[in-house]
């Protein structure tokens, strides 16, 4: 068959029209691009469905679906966590998008002057800065392995290496399995030929995304992120049905009984909740606490939550667009099942970051292996391009516009948005290289860095006392303790008579920084001066006037805010009662994820 640098032609010629119609949209979307507003909130004029589909979009990318099939196949059913460490964190989604609406911010750092003043607005753009690089390091390290896997240019694991931890460069084989007659030949180059496939097929893949980026925009971004969603839905299971038609596996049931027979004791890998795979039941639960924190500091957050006519399309579009994702990666977690099986039954061995596209390499034709393909590069763009446009906007906006060129006009913002852009990708770029050993873990901390900074993002919404230094000192402590954690883990919590004799568990990442983030937060808040009172309360009716009421800008709290509406006052915090659209739709979308959790359990339990 004929095959140019390990691909089949169709898969190239598939691939070529795709890129091809997605630079003309960028370069097609440039028209409606004149100022900040165009650049960075598409002039907020999206419906339901473009809001939707650039959630899911912005929330979707190859790291999510790489980083599930790796875990999956490497430490059992509690992989689907790598994604889903987001999903109790979802029906807040419902709650949190109408407040950033009413914001009426450019970017989250301007929430953060507006609260807290400048300087801490100079500490969010820090730290977003650096965990939305590690974010996009995580999208194009999984970009790159799942291409790896496709060609079949990915370092192939020592045969005689056996799975022993989380982590693992290997795909565990037990005792007994062998290579059945029936089996391909592992997958895999040397070490050095995969590191040259790697710093290609990355710098080619970036460079396309950062193009389109550059071109277009926000406008560009949810244009795409309509067609693309589609696309990476099909990604999530289209491979699954050709894995079940494989003579070797039996169909899903002996999928499981393959699955089920590995660990001692047997059963380990069908198991949802498993501290062998780094997500205990404990974990999960301080991830449900930790996920809206994280969230409340991701600069796309104005994007997914503003860019809509009004607060329903950013309300629903941000909570049903991450819902989809969550139906999705039971599709990611299943093949990942399925390859299990397979290579537990021909012993065929495969680097676990690359498993995704070994396996879509051996079980689809040609031409689909060329959709999905360019299904990988649409998640990839879909996410990039949010990240390099609002990652950018927060220099722009908030450090080159205030401190640096106050006079610059709307044209000149636009263009050092576009190079602040190619910057972070630069720099994202040069994170992926150094970081391409664990894809995992890439992931996990990226989560919890943004969270460091959104634990006062999420303070200064719900307690009036907080302010500046508060922000300062909730921010340094929480990341203080987290780098302990991360790098002297064993150390750290024997120091703080917490002792585990297999290892500091995962989920001390997210309850340490946590738990001192916000105690330093209040400490910090209370032993300094509290925040002017006409600055707050201006700021709490500004949060609580819904969009297209903008006369009740100018009433004083008590008024905006009455009395009765409030729901609980008490130390200075300030909770206004839930309206019926609100409690109905979280209820609504929590009980989507419980859902969700009970099918997989029923899938791996049949």
């Amino acid at each position: 068959m004929p095959s140019f640098l390990g691909l089949h032609l169709a898969i190239w010629i598939v691939l070529a029209i795709y890129l091809a119609a997605m630079l003309a949209l960028g370069w097609w979307s440039k028209r409606g691009i004149h100022d900040q507003e165009g650049f960075l909130m598409g002039n907020r004029r999206f419906g339901v469905f473009l809001m939707a589909m650039h959630s899911f979009g912005t929330g979707t990318h190859p790291g999510d679906v790489a980083g599930v099939t790796s875990k999956t196949v490497s430490a059992g059913a509690s992989g689907v966590w790598v994604s889903w460490l987001w999903m109790f964190g979802t029906p807040f989604y419902w709650l949190i998008a109408p407040v950033v609406r009413r914001m009426r911010c450019l970017t989250v750092a301007d929430y953060f002057e507006e609260r807290f003043g400048r300087s801490a607005a100079i500490l969010y753009v820090l730290v977003a800065t650096i965990g939305m690089t590690v974010a996009l390091a995580s999208m194009l390290l999984a970009t790159t392995r799942t291409v790896q896997g496709m060609m079949g240019k990915a370092e192939m694991a020592a045969a005689a290496t056996a799975l022993s931890a989380p982590g693992s460069d290997s795909i565990e084989v037990p005792v007994g399995a062998g290579k059945s007659e029936s089996a391909r030949p592992a997958a895999g180059v040397s070490a050095r030929e995969s590191d040259q496939w790697f710093f290609g097929i990355l710098l080619v893949s970036t460079g396309v995304f950062v193009l389109y980026s550059y071109w277009g925009g926000l406008i560009a971004a949810v244009r795409a992120d309509a067609a693309q969603g589609l696309m990476i839905i099909a990604l999530s299971f289209l491979a699954i049905p050709a894995a079940m038609r494989l003579p070797a596996l039996g169909g899903w049931r002996g999928v499981l009984g393959t699955v089920g027979a590995l660990g001692d004791p047997p059963g380990q890998y069908l198991q949802l909740f498993s501290s062998r795979g780094g997500f205990s039941l404990v974990t999960i639960l301080m991830l449900c606490a930790y996920a809206p924190l994280s969230m409340m500091a991701q600069p796309h957050l104005m994007t997914v939550c503003g860019a809509g006519r009004s607060e329903w399309e950013g309300r629903f579009g941000f909570t049903y667009g991450n819902i989809l994702k969550r139906v999705c990666t039971m599709g990611w977690a299943l093949l990942g099942l399925c390859w299990l099986a397979y290579l537990t039954k021909t012993g065929a061995r495969v680097h676990p970051d690359a498993a995704f596209g070994d396996s879509v390499r051996y079980l689809l034709s040609p031409v689909l292996q060329g959709v999905m393909l360019s299904c990988v590069l649409a998640a990839a763009m879909s996410t990039g391009d949010a990240i390099q446009v609002t990652v950018a906007g927060l220099f722009t906006q908030n450090i080159y516009r205030r401190y640096l060129h106050p006079r610059a006009d709307e044209a000149r913002l636009v263009w050092v948005n576009r190079v602040g852009g190619v910057v972070i990708v630069g720099a994202a770029t040069c994170g992926a290289i150094l970081l391409r050993r664990n894809l995992v873990q890439v992931i996990l901390d990226f989560v919890t860095i943004t969270g460091l900074v959104g634990i006062a993002s999420a303070m200064g919404i719900l307690w009036r006392r907080m302010n500046g230094v508060g922000v300062y000192c909730g921010t340094i402590c929480a990341s203080a303790v987290f780098l302990w954690l991360r790098l002297h883990g064993k150390v750290a919590t024997d120091l703080l008579w917490m002792h585990f004799p297999s290892g500091v568990p995962q989920w001390t990442l997210y309850a340490g920084p946590m738990a001192f983030g916000v105690l330093a937060g209040v400490i910090g808040s209370l032993v300094s001066k509290p925040p002017s009172r006409e600055t707050i309360d201006r700021f709490f009716v500004k949060i609580h006037t819904p969009i297209g009421r903008e006369d009740n800008l100018a009433l004083p709290l008590d008024q905006a805010v009455p009395p009765e509406r409030r729901w609980l006052t008490a130390g200075g915090l300030f909770i206004v009662k839930p309206t019926r659209q609100s409690w109905v739709g979280f209820a609504t979308a929590l009980a989507i994820c419980l859902g969700c959790v009970a099918t997989m359990l029923a899938l791996i339990r049949m």
